[in-house]
């Protein structure tokens, strides 16, 4: 009887067993998210963007997509933390996420990747990143921030600031760099105007005031090619370029204008002069002309007004750094447009961009 008993008992837990088992593949409970690193650097410096390449396959054919979710970071920035997650074949995923350490202390995160169906999670599965062998950089007073595979000065423009200084603005694209911390030490002011990421390059348009005696613009990063501090050295020559904002530097004062207004002035004298001599009316023609260039030079068709709480730009560009902001209607001069910006003659002498609707004609 005890035999029997036993028998009896094994036998249920076996076919216990095998209807649990059967009801959890039914139920779908079954492992079907496998995540795996596929590409990881060994070491990065601190301050540089770095990829981390992954690879899922999922067993299962009817998800949306995949969810990610970040968590247990120390000192580490993801930089494209929702990133799609991109089907290669069949059940197989990729994704490539960034990060950027900011500390040799830096912890890099857990990534719980989420199986999707119908806006809910059918299954997670957790990873978690190694962190690298993280490098500090030596300090250089030179030094840009800038950690990049290539970086290259696309055109640069040095104006005039005012009487002691003078500003230049940079186009600066890179690849794999973190451009958006490009900043120098000892000037002034500065910044960055307009950054931009095509996600294989990046760019931006910076500017500094810097003193007009100096002969060069100088500065290094580091480039991850060659494992080294690479200089740019840029001589500085003052243009005139009308997308730069030139503050402080009036076109109306040039020599050229000068001598070009009291030209039509003394021309439309003597002809008028000559006219009352000889009483032909071509020269009161040409007098009137002349008459005519000279309150022309004076732009009164380009006068109008700046309304009140206007933003005036240093570049024609979205967010570009603004230097003014009127408190008041201001009567302004237009010098020149591009695209939505006029560019204007503030009362005070400075020239800058400012939007279209911002101007109120006469």
């Amino acid at each position: 009887m005890k035999q029997f008993l036993t028998l009896l008992a094994l036998s249920l837990a076996f076919f216990a067993s095998a209807f649990a088992a059967e009801e959890s593949v039914f139920s779908g409970n079954s492992k079907s998210l496998f995540i795996s690193v596929e590409e990881s650097p060994s070491k990065v410096y601190v301050g540089q963007i770095f990829p981390v390449k992954l690879k899922a396959i999922v067993a299962n054919d009817t998800i949306d997509g995949l969810g990610n979710t970040f968590s247990g970071a120390t000192g580490v920035e993801v930089i494209n933390p929702q990133n799609t997650w991109e089907r290669s074949r069949d059940n197989t995923y990729s994704n490539t996420f960034y990060f950027k350490i900011s500390s040799k202390t830096a912890v890099m995160p857990r990534l719980s990747v989420s199986l999707i169906q119908r806006q809910e999670a059918l299954e997670s599965e957790v990873i978690t990143f190694n962190t690298p062998q993280l490098i500090q950089l030596k300090t250089d007073p030179l030094f840009s921030n800038v950690i990049a595979q290539s970086l290259t000065i696309n055109k640069y423009k040095t104006t005039t600031f005012d009487a002691k200084n003078v500003i230049v603005v940079l186009e600066i694209e890179t690849t794999g760099a973190n451009l958006k911390d490009f900043a120098l030490s000892g000037i002034a002011k500065s910044g960055i105007d307009s950054f931009s990421d095509t996600g294989t390059s990046q760019k931006i348009y910076y500017y500094a005031i810097v003193p007009n005696y100096q002969k060069s613009f100088d500065f290094t990063y580091f480039d991850l090619t060659s494992n080294k501090f690479n200089k740019i050295t840029l001589p500085m020559t003052i243009e005139n370029d009308e997308v730069s904002t030139q503050l402080g530097l009036n076109p109306k004062e040039s020599i050229f204008e000068f001598y070009k207004t009291i030209g039509y002035g003394v021309l439309s004298f003597i002809f008028f002069i000559i006219l009352i001599k000889r009483r032909r009316w071509y020269y009161l023609l040409l007098s009137l002309i002349f008459l005519a260039l000279f309150f022309l030079d004076q732009n009164p068709l380009n006068n109008a007004k700046l309304k009140s709480n206007s933003s005036i730009m240093i570049l024609p560009m979205e967010r570009s750094t603004v230097f003014f902001t009127s408190d008041k209607i201001l009567d302004i001069e237009k010098l020149g447009d591009r695209e939505n910006y006029i560019k204007i003659l503030l009362p005070d002498g400075k020239i800058g961009w400012t939007d279209r609707e911002n101007i109120i004609k006469n």
